[in-house]
């Protein structure tokens, strides 16, 4: 197989999935040197409580910063990418992506 090794353990074939890694580097988005009138949209990864901590940091933020507009979606299950993606992009300046526990 194309990318795995093959051992024998014991006089069974093992296959290691150790394929080649197709990475490429990624450079981050420039730094905010401010949140004051930013749009800032709010991922729920719906795991238990992030609804209520996310609700808390964007009311604080908003109340600190003076927010534009604040955004929230939530994803309908924690194991899955995220289906908002590039409407977020196109229409936030910052995204959080929080947890709960």
């Amino acid at each position: 197989m194309a990318g795995h090794q093959e051992r024998k353990i014991g006089g069974v074939s093992v296959l290691l999935p150790n394929g080649i890694a197709d990475i490429k580097a990624k450079t981050l988005a420039p730094r905010l040197t401010t949140l004051a009138g930013m749009r800032i949209g709010i991922l729920d990864n719906c795991k238990e409580f992030a609804d209520i901590v996310l609700g808390g940091v964007a009311e604080v933020l908003g109340r600190e910063y003076r927010l534009r507009e604040v955004r929230l979606w939530r994803k309908s299950y924690l194991g899955i990418p995220s289906p908002f993606a590039a409407e977020m992009a196109a229409g936030c300046d910052a995204v959080i992506n929080g947890v709960g526990h």
